[in-house]
């Protein structure tokens, strides 16, 4: 009897030690594979942020091309609005000169 009790004893510390190593193995197993999937996140988290900022500064470079546009239609039209304002006091200008030219030689 004593003899059967110590070969359960020994087959019970037997399987002990091999459910033991079992589960370091596996442990082990699931730590690599937590870190596998934790390299893979965080490349696709970067991949995602690459491609947001990316996409942002096509945003950004249309929408300073537009502004960069309706600031251009701007100044070409308030040129055109001086060219005018200036033509038109030029004419104004000429008729007073030549006003006082013929007036000047009426007199003489």
């Amino acid at each position: 009897m004593l003899q059967e009790a110590m070969k359960t004893l020994q087959e019970a510390e037997a399987a002990a030690k091999h459910m033991l190593e079992e589960a370091k193995l596996r442990a082990e197993q699931k730590t690599e594979d937590a870190k596998r999937e934790g390299a893979n996140r965080v490349t696709e988290a970067e991949q995602r942020a690459q491609m947001e900022i990316a996409d942002l500064k096509r945003q950004v470079q249309q929408k300073a091309a537009e502004t960069a546009s309706s600031l251009v239609s701007n100044m070409e039209n308030k040129k055109a609005a001086i060219g005018a304002k200036a033509e038109s006091a030029m004419h104004k200008t000429v008729a007073f000169i030549v006003e006082r030219i013929v007036s000047d030689e009426w007199r003489a």
